[in-house]
């Protein structure tokens, strides 16, 4: 794990925002829609119209974006100290049954999660359906993803059990748990990246390291 810089949580409310408004075809909506299919070019369009139209927006707008009716990551946010970071892939672990991927994906590292489910594409497994079937084939096609040239597409991290603790229940532990861009960082894994670069929240008391 490097850690290149800090960040404000402004800027990492922006990148939730919009990834989500990206995730949901270029709007605001509320549910669990995802793009199924879309070109390079045309993710490219929505990602710029994403950017004029979440850059705008006020800090507290964004808030009442971010998980409407929980709080909890609102609270996540606000109490971490944030910095740019490149962790390994062997360095974090994805949300518990991310996408409803079996528990047995996702109990373990990132690096072992993305092999599994390289395996699973390969074989055709039924394991593998909806929001990760669609997304991490897509995301595989699209090079501003894979090649991490923009800042609001990273995924968002917070240290191992503080945040949202979306791997809390999970033995396993790693240095990093993905809170947000999930199907993002497997695909990149997948394409073969050895460290992914991410935005990383540590509580405001805890020392770096």
């Amino acid at each position: 794990m490097k850690f290149l810089a800090e960040v404000s949580a402004l800027e990492v409310k922006r990148t939730f925002v919009i990834a989500d408004y990206i995730t949901q075809g270029g709007k605001f909506t509320k549910g669990n829609s995802h793009i199924k299919d879309v070109s390079g070019t045309d993710f490219n369009k929505i990602l710029e119209r994403a950017k004029k139209v979440v850059l705008k927006l006020k800090e507290e707008e964004l808030d009442s974006l971010i998980s409407p009716g929980w709080p909890r990551r609102i609270n996540a946010y606000n109490a971490s100290q944030w910095f740019i970071a490149e962790a390994h892939p062997s360095e974090l672990g994805v949300w518990t049954r991310a996408g409803n991927l079996p528990l047995r994906w996702t109990n373990e590292s990132l690096a072992e999660t993305a092999e599994k489910i390289l395996r699973g594409f390969r074989r055709k497994s039924k394991s593998i359906t909806g929001r990760p079937k669609h997304a991490i084939s897509n995301i595989l096609k699209i090079k501003t993803h894979l090649e991490q040239g923009e800042k609001y597409l990273y995924p968002i991290v917070f240290k191992t059990d503080t945040g949202t603790k979306g791997r809390r229940r999970l033995k396993k532990k790693m240095k990093g748990d993905i809170d947000d861009g999930c199907m993002r960082s497997i695909a990149m894994t997948m394409s073969g990246r050895s460290f992914i670069t991410v935005y990383f929240g540590l509580p405001r008391t805890t020392t770096k390291h």
